[in-house]
């Protein structure tokens, strides 16, 4: 048990020291945990319950579509990226 407390006193020790750290690993685990929750939600109300809309096809149907667009704008610039050599880049700028 005292190695525990030794351990706690350290971490605390070590977190003080560096304030734009901790602010910064609680707010991406705090975007984390949301953007789950919202996710999780999204997906019990599309797939596990039944929206209040008329057609529930189209709205997973424009979901879908969003997602798809989404991760393609993300995957080709990092495509293309992978295709130039960092030394040309350079040699351009």
């Amino acid at each position: 048990m005292e190695h525990i407390s030794s351990d706690l006193k350290f971490v605390l020790r070590s977190l003080s020291r560096s304030p734009l750290f901790v602010l910064v690993a609680v707010m991406s685990l705090a975007l984390g945990i949301g953007a789950n929750s919202a996710i999780f939600s999204l997906l019990d109300q599309v797939l596990l319950r039944s929206l209040p809309v008329q057609d529930p096809s189209t709205l997973t149907a424009a979901t879908l579509l969003l997602a798809t667009v989404a991760l393609a704008a993300g995957y080709i610039p990092a495509l293309r990226a992978t295709r130039i050599d960092p030394v040309d880049a350079l040699r351009w700028e």
